[in-house]
C-alpha cells in the first residue's frame, strides 16, 4: 500500500492510517494524547507501515483480528531496551491479558447468537464498537455502543441486555471492548445457524 502520512499528532495519523488500510483502530484517547507520530511515506505492508507510524511513541499495536487493533504501552523488549528481565508486575499483567482473551473467546458465540436474532443487529453489513460490563453472575449489566446510528445502537444494547454469559474472571478489567466488522457474504450465512442453535 502507498502511504503519504506526514508528521502530526498520533491521533490524526492513526485516523489517516485507518482510512488507507480499512483497519479499525480502537484507542483510548488518553493513550494518544500529547503523542506525536513521525508519519509514514512510501510503499509498505500494513504492519510495517504501522510500526513506522508508532516509532518513538512508546506504543505498540495489539491485534484483536487481522482487521482491528488496539494500542498498548510497549514493554522493555518491544521498545528495544536491553533489559530482558521481567518484573513480577509485568508477568501479572501478561497473565491477566491471557485470562481476558480466553474469556472473550468463550463469550463471543453467545454474543453473536444474540445479535443474530434480530434483523437490525445481525452482524455482517456494519461496523460498530461497544463496551460491555459483565456482572459476576454473567449478565451484561451495562453497554456503551460507539456508533453514529442511534437506532442500531439502541437495538444492540437491548439484544445484549437479554444475554447470560459465563461468569467473568474476578480479576478481569472491565469494560470489555468489542468490535463488530463487516463480513463477506459467506461468513454472514452462518448467522442463521447460530440463531437456530441459540433456540
Amino acid at each position: 500500500m502507498t502511504f503519504d502520512i506526514g508528521p502530526q499528532s498520533l491521533r490524526t495519523a492513526l485516523r489517516a492510517y485507518g482510512e488507507v488500510t480499512g483497519q479499525a483502530v480502537l484507542v483510548d484517547d488518553a493513550l494518544t494524547a500529547e503523542r506525536q507520530s513521525p508519519g509514514v511515506q512510501g510503499d509498505f505492508g500494513k504492519v510495517d507501515a504501522l510500526q513506522r507510524l508508532l516509532a518513538g511513541t512508546g506504543l505498540v499495536a495489539s491485534y484483536s483480528t487481522d482487521q482491528a487493533f488496539t494500542l498498548k504501552l510497549a514493554t522493555r523488549v518491544e521498545s528495544g531496551e536491553s533489559d530482558s528481565g521481567e518484573s513480577p508486575q509485568d508477568s501479572a499483567v501478561g497473565e491477566q491479558e491471557v485470562v481476558t482473551q480466553n474469556y472473550a473467546g468463550t463469550i463471543q458465540r453467545s454474543i453473536e447468537s444474540a445479535l443474530c436474532r434480530f434483523d437490525q443487529t445481525t452482524p455482517g453489513n456494519y461496523r460498530l464498537a461497544l463496551q460491555v460490563w459483565i456482572a459476576p453472575s454473567g449478565r451484561i449489566e451495562q453497554t456503551h455502543v460507539l456508533s453514529d446510528d442511534d437506532a442500531r445502537a439502541a437495538a444492540v444494547s437491548e439484544a445484549l441486555n437479554q444475554v447470560m454469559l459465563d461468569p467473568p474472571p474476578a480479576a478481569m478489567p472491565q469494560p470489555l471492548t468489542l468490535l463488530l466488522l463487516p463480513r463477506k457474504p459467506a461468513d454472514v450465512a452462518r448467522c442463521g445457524a447460530l440463531a437456530q442453535r441459540h433456540h
